[in-house]
């Protein structure tokens, strides 16, 4: 897993809109909260970017990575398509 690699993206709405990120692995989501987030700030956020970059560094599970972008996400108050959604 060289980049951290998910078993399950995360599809996430990042503008309210329908703009739709789907991520796949801890160096999209580290890239996604730094360059793409639109809530500046928030203790979730700055957690989950450095366990993604641990995650690329091989130092936690990829998983610990996605559940860190999900809480993220949560705190934000973006919506995250569920699993049962991701492909209709």
């Amino acid at each position: 897993m060289e980049y951290g690699d998910w078993s399950n993206p995360v599809i996430v709405d990042l503008d309210g809109i329908g703009r739709y990120a789907i991520i796949t692995n801890a160096l999209d989501a580290a890239n996604c909260m730094s360059e793409e987030w639109p809530v500046y700030g928030g203790a979730a956020v700055s957690e989950a970017v450095l366990v993604c970059l641990d995650a690329i560094l091989g130092k936690v599970s990829a998983e610990d990575s996605r559940d860190a972008f999900l809480e993220a996400a949560r705190e934000a108050g973006l919506y995250v398509k569920s699993d049962s959604e991701r492909f209709h």
